[in-house]
This record gives C-alpha cells, structure tokens and sequence, in this order.
C-alpha cells in the first residue's frame, strides 16, 4: 500500500504542477482519521435533477452512495454507513457527502453523477462540475510535500533525456546527409569546362600517322648521325694510327 500512495503523491503532483491538472479536478489530502468534504455541484436543467451517484475510480472502481430526492442516501459498503453523510438535496443542484474516519483504502479519484429525467427516453446522466483526487496517508508518513524534491529531479532527468534524443536525431540527420553527397563521384574537371578535350579526340587518323612516321624516322636518323669528332677520342683530332 506504501507503493501506491507513492505513486499515487508523484502521479498528483506532477499532474499539479506541470499544468496538465484541469480546472474541475481538485486535489485534497488528509491523514488516517480526519473527515473530508466532497461537494458534488451540476449545471441547472429542465427539469431538476432527481437523483446523484458519488463513484470512485482509478485504484477502485465503483458506486459509494447515491441519493434520491426526498429519501436517506443508500451507502454500498455497509462498513460506511456510520462513518458517510450527506447534506442538501439532488433537486437543489448541489449536496455536499462528508467521509469521516478516513482510511488510506479511502485513497482514490471521485466524482459525481446527476440524474435527470427525460420524457420518453432514458435518464439524462450529468457528470459534476468538480472531481476530487483524495490522498490519505497515515501517522507519521510524509506526505505528497516532501516528494517536490524527487518530483523536480525527474522532470529535469526528462527534459535531459528529450534534449539527448534530440541530438541524437540531429547527429543521425547529419551523418546521412554527408553520406549522400559522398555516394556522388565529382565530375573531372577537363570534362567540365567547354571546349576542353582530351588530345586524343582532337587528332583525327591521320595526324596520329603523322606523328607515328615522325617519331620513327627521328629515331632512324638520330643512329645514322656521324660521331662528334670533338667529344670522342677517335675524332679528327686524335686520328687513329
């Protein structure tokens, strides 16, 4: 039972103050033997309502007492019928149910439900104008107060981990994108700019004959050359004996 009343501090207070609590919830906390007072409040119809259910939910889900126009409240649980009233009438649009010697079993999300009664079709059924999260905790046990601390280092270990997940994407998104570009090979250069070929698609067939004679014959003269008398021993110079 610890556990859930620790669940139950942290899910209201984060639910308080991280603005995600509604106007029409309201949060009341007590401790093991003190009262509570659960104003049940509709809109006004035509007609009046005639009757009104107080419910629980969340931890228990089920009817706590309902009250007829005119007649004493019916309680569910027998065990509450000495410790549960109620004041004012379903007909005035309000009443008032007042739990007394509370239990942390008390622990739980209330609301109301209106009756109506509607001429040929079924009763109109009109939810309260406030909800109400009760907390009981018991003797000595701290209450929702003293879990701001905690509460304020999740929400930052949150906002941290949203930041994290952030950069994450923005680090996935970049290494992708340096990808792609990398996937496409640069174009040379030679082949970019106009009017720029390689020699070879210049030079028709017969410049490369040309060329090829040439070279040939350059290299057949080149070994006919006569030697340079002055740069060998066996020159005019030096005759031969």
């Amino acid at each position: 039972m610890t556990g859930i009343l620790n669940l139950a501090c942290l899910w209201t207070l984060f639910i308080t103050q991280t603005g995600f609590v509604r106007s029409d919830i309201q949060f009341l906390e007590r401790h093991e033997g003190e009262s509570v007072v659960l104003p049940c409040v509709v809109e006004q119809t035509n007609p009046s309502p005639f009757g009104v259910h107080l419910k629980r939910s969340w931890l228990q889900t089920g009817k706590v007492l309902y009250v007829h126009t005119g007649d004493e409240p019916s309680m569910f649980n027998n065990g509450d019928k000495d410790r549960i009233s109620v004041s004012g009438d379903p007909g005035s649009y309000s009443l008032n149910a007042t739990i007394s010697q509370l239990r942390v079993s008390d622990t739980d999300r209330y609301h109301c439900e209106f009756y109506v009664n509607r001429v040929s079709a079924e009763d109109e059924q009109i939810r309260g104008k406030t909800e109400f999260f009760l907390l009981v905790t018991a003797d000595g046990q701290c209450g929702c107060s003293s879990y701001s601390t905690l509460l304020y280092a999740l929400s930052s270990a949150v906002a941290i981990l949203l930041l994290l997940i952030l950069i994450g994407f923005v680090v996935m998104y970049k290494g992708k994108a340096r990808r792609r570009v990398e996937s496409h090979p640069q174009v040379p250069i030679y082949e970019e700019m106009a009017g720029v070929q390689p020699l070879g698609r210049k030079l028709g067939p017969r410049h490369r004959e040309e060329m090829e004679t040439s070279e040939y014959t350059n290299c057949i003269v080149k070994k006919s050359c006569p030697e340079n008398h002055y740069e060998s021993p066996s020159g005019a110079l030096y005759p031969s004996t």
